[in-house]
């Protein structure tokens, strides 16, 4: 039973967690909503993603053909300019050339002219010579004497003259046109040329138009893709904000499945509380019905016990109120089991931190040991070999590698107070909820021991790559150097030991970090570094660690007005409203530009990383705008700690007065006054100048990344020689060794050597050959075994090769002999049709023809001669049909002598038997009909031959399906027949065995089991029967075998 003030309780309670439940519901959907949003931004964002890294790859790819574009066209524009000089020049030749060529035609015909006279001239001179040639009619002997005159002697000269002329006028004629024959055809051909040339001079214009409106596409492009990356920018803020989102969103979904679990589990105690309940309501309403009727039938009863009844009612009272007691003092009781198991399980979970801090220090004092046995050894070692070390290294060399590795301790060193304060002091987890006062501090101590460490990091690579005499001259600085490196020793001391003062251990490192860059003015910078690349990492490393500074000084100045104000109800002059528009509000926004800053700045030092890792750097003219970043974020953060100081100072003097307020025009004259002294600057609302420098810090970054990752032209980190290798081989070059004695020494010692090798690989190969003995052993035992095993294997498997051997011939004989004997069935069938055809059309023509004499004799032969041979068939058939019965009888008879089973048979069977006559007559022609088709069944299988795949026609007869398919179908016939022979065999059985009793007047005997029949029965192939069928037949006396035997034998 429970009571009504419970149970109202419960109800209350039910409504309340309904009421949360809804709330829950809701709040899920809402959940539900924005993981909906959520995921449509991630694949919104993804989908960007890929849009702008096709529109950069797009846009880069314009560049290039932009770039390629423009050369072309400033190619084509020399070449065309080249062409047009070119046939200017051309047009002037030809010009030239024609006019010398009507010149030279001029020349030429007058030359003809000439010619023409001349040949006049010639053939009239021809003529006065032929003339004057003749001699005088005289006597013979007197013209003989006589000679020609002088003037025919001078006209033969004057003709010999001019014909030499002729010939000299003929070659430069043609001399002269054959050269203006080939300047002609070299003109034509210019011509034609510079016809091509304005062609292509066309197209390249045509070109060039639409190269020039690829350009404005491509600029267009650009700045598209321009305005992506500022989307990008957009993109990726609203992505982190709605990361930040989703985380929250998130852990309440988390909170609110909890919330549902625990809904569930008390919905379920609800409903069982409230089937208990209204059970129990049932209960007490036929309780009240009872009771009513007791009242009903007792009312006059009812007065004698008003005074029992308020006695009862005061004892009850008493006893609800001890009940109180005991409960409370159950519920406390409860509580206290509650809290000791909260405890030991608190100590449980403690005891097993305990055992995996122990587990750890255990593990961690080993590798300790280890390691100081390593570092044992290697002083060892080093004492060993510094004797042998000539005394000008101890005076030269000693100092330069002592100051190298004491950078690399510091580094070190520093490395390892930044690793400690990040891990006891993560940053991120202590900006969500509370922030102490002293994280100020151990941010700026990170900073300075990170700056130390690149600092430390640029003296290494300093060293590394100097020259001989700087490598010596760095021997002062170990000097120099030993006091910072026991401070830094004192400040690791203090944070091992947990005893660190923030306080001391800045001013030590600012006291560290002065010094060490008062060294690195004074030997870094004379000296010039030719490697930029420590410089670069150090200072994006810095303005990391700047921006956690500043992030944290803004959330501490929050989170002391914050505190001042509403915690401790410090009253402020404008209101709480004011502080939060003109002092949280833009403090916050300057909390989320620092820490996009921050981003930018992780984002840079991967990009450094990237670079670095493939041995590259950036070109030195990036340093002045790294340094000048530094320079910002060291501003901002000397503002932001200033600022902090002077408000912290402020309230704190504040909250030592008790009736005055803060004053929010205070707080801005402080932060006017601090930003007019640190960036020179006026205000015109609190926080405004560090905002302003914040966003170009932010700004400048965002450029600085996206400059560094368009540049391709990069240096590669330049890796001398080390010095000290250098000095060392310049070492070993002093020296004179008498190169005889140390040749043969190690002559000496590498045969030493040798022969000890020698000494423990035979020792070895001798272990090993043991071994391999005993191995060998043991498996040559274990091979005997398997020998023998092997050999009556190899005996049983050569017994079961003949036996196979035996039945492929015997299978092969068998199958030959019945391909035989279907040939032969087929040639005596084939005969018999003929024959059956022969003996057909003979009968036709034997009762159409009676009237032939001759022909219809020979057909009456033929026909009887037919009738007879079936006759002989016949009686031969009816011949063997009776020696089958006489010798199955005789051997029932036999059989049954054998087994002394002569009794009569009883009067029913000679009754029944002429019944039964027909059915036994059936049964036993199935049964042979079936044996043989059996017979004929198990001597016929074919191995079924699987032929090669050809792409050629085959009959679907000849396939190995169809072959198997077809067997498988006569074995499941004859299963078939089997099945239904074997029952109707049973049934005939039970009849027959039915009717003896009754013929014996009721007399029952025990059967007496002479043998048993078993009917043979196909396994079958592809089918299985799930009904059980009789398969062996009872024989009880002679005559039940001899009627059984004769099943199978009489026809």
């Amino acid at each position: 039973t429970v009571p009504l003030k419970d149970y109202e309780e419960l109800r209350f309670k039910l409504k309340i967690l309904e009421n949360k439940r809804h709330e829950d519901r809701e709040r899920f959907r809402d959940h539900e909503k924005v993981k909906e949003e959520a995921e449509q931004f991630l694949t919104l964002r993804n989908k960007l993603q890929d849009k702008i890294a096709e529109l950069q790859k797009d846009v880069r790819d314009t560049k290039r053909e932009l770039k390629e574009t423009i050369a072309d066209k400033e190619s084509f524009e020399t070449k065309y300019n080249d062409l047009l000089e070119s046939m200017e020049m051309l047009t002037l030749d030809k010009e030239v050339a024609e006019e010398r060529a009507e010149s030279l035609q001029q020349e030429t015909n007058m030359l003809k002219e000439r010619m023409e006279e001349i040949s006049i001239d010639l053939d009239i001179l021809k003529k006065e010579a032929d003339i004057l040639n003749k001699p005088p009619e005289l006597s013979s002997s007197a013209g003989n004497e006589e000679r020609t005159p002088l003037e025919i002697v001078q006209l033969e000269r004057h003709n010999e003259r001019l014909k030499e002329a002729l010939l000299r006028f003929r070659d430069a004629t043609a001399e002269n046109e054959n050269e203006l024959n080939s300047k002609i055809k070299m003109l034509e051909q210019e011509n034609y040329e510079l016809e091509e040339i304005r062609l292509q001079y066309d197209r390249t214009l045509e070109k060039l138009s639409a190269t020039e409106l690829s350009v404005d596409d491509l600029k267009m492009q650009l700045d598209d893709a321009l305005g992506a990356e500022d989307l990008v920018d957009q993109l990726t803020e609203r992505n982190l904000s709605l990361t930040e989102k989703l985380d929250e969103l998130s852990a309440t979904v988390d909170d609110l499945e909890a919330l549902k679990e625990l809904a569930d589990e008390l919905e379920e105690n609800h409903v069982e509380t409230e089937k208990q309940l209204q059970a129990e309501i049932d209960h007490r309403d036929m309780l009240l019905r009872e009771q009513l009727e007791r009242l009903r039938a007792n009312e006059e009863t009812a007065a004698d016990y008003e005074a029992t009844i308020q006695q009862f009612r005061e004892l009850v009272v008493l006893l609800q109120s001890d009940l109180e007691e005991f409960k409370s003092k159950e519920q406390t009781e409860q509580s206290e089991k509650k809290t000791l198991s909260s405890q030991s399980q608190a100590m449980m979970s403690l005891n097993l931190q305990l055992q995996t801090t122990v587990m750890k220090a255990q593990a961690k004092a080993i590798d300790i040991e280890l390691r100081k046995l390593e570092a044992a050894q290697a002083n060892e070692r080093l004492n060993m070999i510094q004797p042998y070390l000539p005394e000008s290294f101890f005076r030269t060399e000693n100092d330069p590698i002592s100051c190298l590795l004491l950078f690399k301790r510091l580094e070190f060193k520093a490395g390892l107070v930044v690793k400690h304060l990040d891990q006891h002091y993560p940053i991120s987890e202590k900006i969500m909820d509370h922030v102490p006062e002293n994280l100020v501090t151990i941010c700026e101590i990170k900073s300075r021991a990170g700056w130390l460490s690149s600092l430390a990091t640029r003296f290494q690579t300093y060293i590394k790559n100097c020259d001989v005499g700087t490598f010596s001259k760095m021997g002062r600085v170990y000097h120099d150097l030993i006091g910072v490196e026991r401070k830094m020793n004192a400040i690791v001391e203090l944070f091992r030991t947990d005893q660190a003062n923030e306080a001391h251990c800045l001013t030590e490192l600012q006291r560290i970090i002065a010094q060490v860059e008062h060294l690195a003015e004074s030997h870094l910078q004379q000296q010039q570094e030719r490697n930029h690349m420590d410089q670069f990492f150090g200072l994006t490393k810095a303005l990391d660690l700047n921006a956690d500074r500043m992030i944290v000084i803004l959330t501490c100045a929050k989170q002391t007005l914050h505190s001042a104000a509403r915690v401790e109800g410090i009253a402020v002059a404008e209101g709480l409203e004011q502080v939060d528009q003109d002092y949280n509000e833009p403090l916050g926004r300057l909390i989320a530009q620092t820490k996009n800053s921050k981003i930018i700045a992780k984002k840079l030092m991967r990009q450094l990383e990237d670079i670095f890792e493939e041995a590259m750097t950036l070109k030195p003219e990036h340093l002045h705008r790294f340094r000048m970043l530094y320079a910002i974020s060291s501003k901002l953060c000397k503002f932001c700690l200033d600022t902090y100081k002077d408000i912290s100072a402020y309230i704190a003097t504040k909250r030592g007065s008790h009736h005055e307020q803060i004053e929010l025009a205070h707080i801005q004259t402080l932060l006017r006054d601090k930003g007019d002294e640190i960036f020179e600057m006026v205000e015109s609302c609190m926080w405004e100048n560090a905002l302003r420098n914040v966003k170009t810090l932010t700004n400048e970054l965002e450029a600085t990344f996206a400059q560094i990752e368009r540049d391709d032209k990069l240096d590669k980190i330049k890796t001398n020689v080390a010095p000290w290798i250098q000095r060392a081989s310049d070492i070993k070059a002093e020296v004179v060794v008498n190169h005889e004695l140390e040749h043969k020494l190690q002559q000496h010692n590498d045969e030493i050597i040798k022969l000890i090798k020698d000494v423990r690989m035979k020792d070895q190969s001798l272990q090993e050959a043991d071994v391999k003995i005993s191995l060998l052993e043991k498996r040559m035992d274990v091979a005997k075994k398997e020998m023998g095993r092997i050999k009556s294997l190899e005996d049983d498997l050569e017994k079961s090769l003949n036996q196979e051997q035996m039945y492929v011939e015997a299978m092969e004989n068998l199958q030959s002999e019945y391909d035989q004997l279907e040939e032969e069935n087929s040639q005596l069938k084939k005969e018999a049709s003929k024959r059956e055809e022969k003996r057909q059309s003979l009968l036709r023509k034997a009762n159409f023809d009676l009237a032939e004499g001759d022909d219809s004799e020979h057909m009456q032969e033929m026909a009887g001669g037919y009738y007879e041979m079936a006759g002989h068939v016949e009686t031969l058939k009816a011949a063997i049909r009776y020696l089958r019965a006489e010798n199955a009888q005789l051997k029932s008879a036999d059989f049954c002598r054998s087994l002394d089973l002569a009794s009569p048979a009883p009067p029913s069977a000679s009754r029944n038997q002429q019944q039964t006559t027909e059915m036994m007559a059936a049964i036993a022609r199935e049964t042979r009909a079936l044996v043989k088709d059996m017979r004929v069944a198990s001597a016929s299988p074919r191995v079924v031959q699987l032929p090669p795949v050809t792409r050629t026609w085959s009959s679907i007869r000849k396939t190995p399906d169809y072959q198997y398919q077809t067997q498988q179908s006569v074995l499941y016939t004859l299963k078939q027949r089997s099945v239904q022979l074997r029952q109707t065999v049973v049934e005939h059985l039970e009849i027959t065995t039915d009717k003896f009793p009754a013929a014996h007047n009721n007399e029952k005997k025990p059967p007496h089991q002479l043998g048993l029949v078993k009917i043979p029965r196909l396994p079958s192939m592809n089918t299985t029967t799930a009904t059980p069928f009789h398969h062996c037949i009872d024989v009880s006396n002679p005559s039940d075998f001899n009627r059984l035997h004769s099943v199978f034998i009489h026809s």
